[in-house]
């Protein structure tokens, strides 16, 4: 990704076992008494998840609560990776609805193996930043690479806390708001007036 334009990149660093959903249900929660509009999908579990196996997986919409599978079912205890990834394209049309609304943050559940190999929910991401939507994410340490190959540098690294979660947030939707009340002389290419913030 060579160029973020004015948007704002952050990705949540954490390790298997650490329950990364239940973070990030709890910053959306607490965004959306702060008045914030999101987007985005939240990833859910149902059944065990202890050992090796997995557990039913759907992804929900933040806006509808409209839920999507995820998880393909190759029989108890399977090994390997179990992603739908033609579930998850289901889903897409979900984030490209939050981007062209205009919602203040986008919250993508995973940046993980198909979005460092080109598929999955890539395309969404580059999508809001070409949009200039800030994008909430989530990484775990096989796809560190991956993912730094992709925001090139540009991105803020955050810590699995809810309070350094939620203060970015804020203050990156705080100046994200600032940036586009501004009104450009097309000529000058200046500022001219401040607009309404929708």
């Amino acid at each position: 990704m060579k160029n973020l334009g004015m948007s704002a990149l952050g990705a949540i660093h954490y390790q298997r076992g650490y329950d990364i959903d239940r973070l990030l249900v709890d910053v959306c929660e607490m965004l959306v008494r702060d008045g914030l509009r999101l987007g985005g999908l939240l990833q859910v579990s149902t059944g065990e998840r202890g050992g090796s196996c997995a557990a039913t997986v759907h992804v929900v919409d933040l806006r509808t609560g409209r839920a999507f599978d995820i998880w393909q079912d190759r029989g108890p205890c399977a090994q390997g990776c179990r992603l739908d990834e033609a579930g998850l394209a289901t889903a897409e049309p979900v984030l490209l609805a939050a981007i062209e609304a205009r919602v203040e943050l986008l919250v993508v559940n995973r940046f993980g193996r198909a979005e460092g190999s080109g598929r999955g929910l890539r395309a969404c991401f580059e999508a809001a930043l070409a949009a200039e939507v800030p994008v909430l994410t989530a990484v775990r340490a096989p796809y560190d690479e991956s993912w730094a190959e992709f925001h090139g540098g540009l991105a803020k690294e955050l810590p699995a806390s809810l309070p350094h979660v939620v203060e970015w947030v804020m203050a990156t939707c705080a100046v994200n708001r600032r940036a586009h009340s501004l009104v450009v002389c097309p000529i000058t290419a200046r500022p001219l007036l401040a607009r309404s913030a929708p």
